[in-house]
């Protein structure tokens, strides 16, 4: 609505609603609701529906990922969300979540869906990062490459910051895939989250 009133931004949301409808049973199964990055499949698609319909309209895509990183903040900071992030937080760094990821990075070596990531986990020291993930293949980049989209994957690896603050981790990163990196080098801790604002913000 603030980019293109109110009239035009409620025609662009429900246009959105119904690509994203459209879209949804043909996201690449990963292994469904035992794959916890299904959910991260899902929110690609939601980007990738509200991107079609702002570029239909002659936004570039710079203008679209600004929209859709503003929204993303927007909505991790809405009530209840700010709750139930933090609470995921909380359990990130539990003895069991990080179990159960070191069985997900297990089972992603094994790749047994063409379209999942694959990833490992990285010890850490408890001072610099409390652990860290290394993702050497990322399902988001496959599935907007393979969507025709492969230009929106770079702007998507930003709205990794503010979801982690939102947590209230601290998310270090040196490089991504989306953005021409060997790998996606996550290293998350309890200390105070870094800010980091996008150029595309003010573009």
């Amino acid at each position: 609505v603030a980019a293109y009133g109110k009239v035009e931004g409620e025609a662009i949301f429900k246009e959105s609603l119904q690509r994203f409808e459209v879209m949804l049973p043909d996201i690449p199964y990963i292994g469904g609701d035992e794959n916890r990055e299904t959910r991260s499949l899902c929110m690609a698609a939601a980007w990738l529906a509200m991107y079609r319909s702002l570029k239909a309209r002659g936004a570039s895509v710079e203008e679209a990922a600004r929209i859709l990183y503003l929204a993303t903040v927007s909505f991790v900071d809405s009530v209840p969300m700010r709750w139930l992030m933090r609470w995921q937080g909380r359990r990130l760094f539990s003895r069991r979540r990080l179990e159960d990821r070191r069985r997900a990075a297990a089972l992603s070596q094994q790749r047994r869906y063409p379209d999942d990531w694959v990833f490992e986990i990285v010890d850490g020291d408890g001072q610099e990062f409390d652990f860290g993930v290394d993702y050497t293949e990322c399902g988001i980049v496959k599935y907007f490459a393979r969507e025709g989209a492969p230009e929106l994957a770079p702007y998507g690896c930003w709205i990794d910051y503010p979801m982690f603050a939102a947590m209230g981790v601290r998310l270090d990163r040196t490089e991504t895939l989306a953005q021409g990196g060997q790998r996606c080098d996550f290293r998350m801790s309890r200390r105070e989250p870094v800010e980091v604002e996008p150029e595309f913000l003010h573009a």
